[in-house]
């Protein structure tokens, strides 16, 4: 191979694996179903005002649990636990991730064998007429973005 083509190939096998992760990407989508806004954490549209009755467990070590429930009526919204401070912004954001909350994970996704941490969460319940149950965990790079996409309703990591 010639010093002149071997720079060449390298920038076409660049280019071919950033094309293969932007397919990649473009057909998972964001792994739940909801708008980029959504996943931010962004409220959702107007008239999205189902009724979210949900039960968070989380831990940050075994055996420590801690409880929140959160209630949402319309405009109303009503938590205890750690969710008692955030009550309408964890409503508003429930709404914007349902599929994330009532969906599992994609089995076929790739993700960073990054730890993340030793946090569990539990989230159960109902969004409008579809039926809640969620776990969340940190253990790998996926898991460590989805916990961020639930959030505020799961607490922020130690």
């Amino acid at each position: 191979m010639s010093a002149r083509r071997a720079p060449r190939l390298a920038v076409a096998a660049l280019l071919a694996v950033a094309a293969a992760a932007i397919a990649a990407v473009a057909s998972a989508g964001d792994g739940g179903g909801t708008s980029p806004a959504a996943s931010l954490g962004a409220t959702p549209a107007a008239g999205s005002a189902e009724p979210v009755t949900l039960t968070v467990t989380f831990s940050r070590r075994p055996g420590a649990r801690s409880v929140a429930h959160l209630r949402c009526r319309g405009s109303r919204a009503k938590a205890d636990g750690f969710l008692r401070p955030v009550a309408r912004r964890a409503c508003a954001h429930a709404r914007g991730v349902a599929r994330l909350l009532t969906t599992g994970p994609d089995p076929h996704r790739a993700c960073t064998e990054i730890f993340g941490g030793p946090e569990r969460a539990l989230v159960t319940g109902r969004i409008g007429d579809r039926r809640v149950r969620r776990s969340f965990k940190r253990t790998d790079g996926c898991e460590v973005a989805d916990w961020h996409r639930a959030m505020p309703l799961l607490p922020r990591p130690s």
